[in-house]
């Protein structure tokens, strides 16, 4: 069971904090015509696989005029795109974000801490009729798909000719480098087709929408390759996985962070989280993924770990407080709810009855259409109908299960921020080699500066300019981890206030 997490409702922590590091951040290809200077100063995805489908979701923040750039994407053919909620990522990110506690300590004078807050880390429309043709004898581009899904023009587009989706970006009114036609060319050549979204002219939008690429088939790569245009020096990547079992890098180094390691300091109410992430992102030239949290469940059922549960707390755009949930589905769809996204919470019902389930959820409607469409179908016998999954258009959930058997879902956060020359590989995915829980909720096992805490009084100087506790000489300062969960939960309803690591 776990202390509560608040849901932001803009995650307004999360972007501030990706934008202050000066790394450019990830999603797909951006591109942007030579006379404007579009940057994107924070970025979110999510990977959910099953036999089935893979789905990709992705949200960025841009720094200047969302009108100026597309998002380029290669996919697999017959891939749709879709338009997502806030509530998702919202969600998906309070609840996973690291948090950690001050170390409990004993001040030697019948005062004692043992709870404290936390730290916490184009011009020019797709629909121009000139853009189908190919200028009189230019690279062959097909126009597989367009459409219009949220405040985004969408064009799917399809080549097997080297060179053809740079001249038709180009065209477009795209200033394309050079220099990335090798990377594209390659995606050409491995037989992808690529969707290219751009905010419809009039939408007043400074955060993406969210968007989600369904695709048939299970697909266990991102796209890196094409992430690094784009970039610069480090490309700074949150990444959500939905699958059967915990899953991790492939091709890549993975680590967590040495937990044992996190220390207090009391002066500054702040961990050492940061510095010890750092260390362990900077492995291997960089090019290494963090497992940040990991738990079998992790989405319907309720989160085991070291803090006592208090519940999923949401909030509206106007900061009221929302709903209140035991799981992550129920606080995404609290949040819909707070957001405006949905009027409907009726889908939570079902999440307890289904969050043990051996049965896989299917989703009888074609790709790309509405779960209240006149041509969807029947799900399969003992199969579990994803239309029961979601609310309204808070339909993101049901989308992410298409295919996978509940009792066997992990939801897994990875973090990474990848040099450059990190980048010349996509990045591969496999289930990992232990499926051990990974929690993001840790206390301190060290402290320092104690006595901003316990009062100089009572922490006496040593020999050799140490500190020590109380005043009767029994010895260096102690931090006892080993407290009992009933005493931390307490202490946790006394002193709540928990922020991102």
């Amino acid at each position: 069971m776990r202390l509560g997490f608040v849901v932001p409702v803009l995650a307004a922590t999360f972007l501030a904090s990706l934008t202050a590091t000066n790394e450019a951040a990830a999603c797909g290809g951006c591109f942007a015509p030579p006379s404007q200077s579009t940057v994107v100063s924070a970025h979110r995805m999510a990977l959910s696989i099953s036999p089935k489908q893979t789905v990709l979701w992705d949200q960025i923040q841009y720094d200047g005029d969302p009108e100026s750039f597309a998002w380029v994407l290669p996919v697999k053919p017959g891939a749709v795109i879709e338009v997502s909620t806030d509530a998702w990522f919202d969600t998906l990110d309070a609840a996973t974000t690291t948090q950690v506690f001050q170390a409990p300590v004993d001040c030697g004078n019948g005062s004692s801490g043992s709870f404290g807050c936390g730290d916490a880390l184009l011009e020019r429309s797709f629909s121009g009729a000139d853009e189908d043709s190919n200028g009189g004898g230019g690279p062959s581009v097909t126009v597989v798909h367009r459409g219009t899904v949220g405040p985004y023009q969408t064009v799917t587009l399809s080549t097997d000719e080297p060179g053809a989706l740079n001249t038709w970006l180009d065209k477009a009114g795209y200033g394309i480098d050079p220099a990335t036609q090798p990377v594209i060319d390659a995606y050409v050549a491995e037989k992808f087709d690529f969707i290219a979204i751009k905010l419809l002219p009039g939408k007043d939008v400074k955060a993406m929408t969210p968007v989600r690429v369904v695709q048939p088939g299970a697909s266990a790569t991102l796209p890196l390759r094409m992430v690094a245009i784009g970039g610069g020096a480090n490309v700074a990547i949150t990444l959500f996985m939905i699958t059967e079992g915990r899953w991790e890098a492939k091709n890549f180094d993975n680590a967590v962070v040495p937990v044992d390691l996190l220390s207090w300091d009391f002066k500054t109410q702040s961990s050492n989280y940061g510095e010890l992430r750092t260390k362990v992102l900077e492995q291997n030239g960089g090019a290494s993924w963090l497992t940040a949290f990991a738990f079998e469940g992790g989405l319907l059922s309720q989160l085991p770990g070291l803090f006592s549960f208090q519940g999923f707390r949401t909030y509206s755009s106007t900061g009221n407080l929302g709903g209140v949930s035991d799981t992550i589905a129920g606080a995404y769809v609290a949040q819909g709810i707070a957001n405006g996204e949905t009027t409907t919470g009726d889908c939570s019902a079902e999440f307890s009855n289904l969050a043990k389930s051996g049965s896989m959820v299917s989703n009888p409607c074609p790709a790309g259409v509405a779960f209240d469409d006149p041509s969807c179908g029947s799900i399969g016998l003992g199969e579990i109908d994803a239309r029961t999954l979601a609310c309204g258009p808070l339909d993101d959930l049901a989308v992410a299960l298409n295919g996978l058997h509940p009792k066997d879902v992990w939801l897994t956060r990875l973090e990474a921020n990848l040099p450059r020359a990190a980048l010349g590989n996509d990045l591969v995915v496999q289930p990992a080699a232990l499926q051990e829980t990974v929690d993001n909720m840790h206390q301190a096992r060290i402290g320092t500066n104690v006595e901003a805490f316990c009062g100089d009084g009572s922490v006496a100087p040593v020999s050799g300019g140490g500190k020590k506790t109380g005043g009767d000489g029994r010895g260096p300062l102690v931090v006892a981890f080993g407290m009992g969960l009933a005493a931390i939960a307490a202490a946790a309803r006394r002193r709540l206030g928990v922020t991102r690591a």
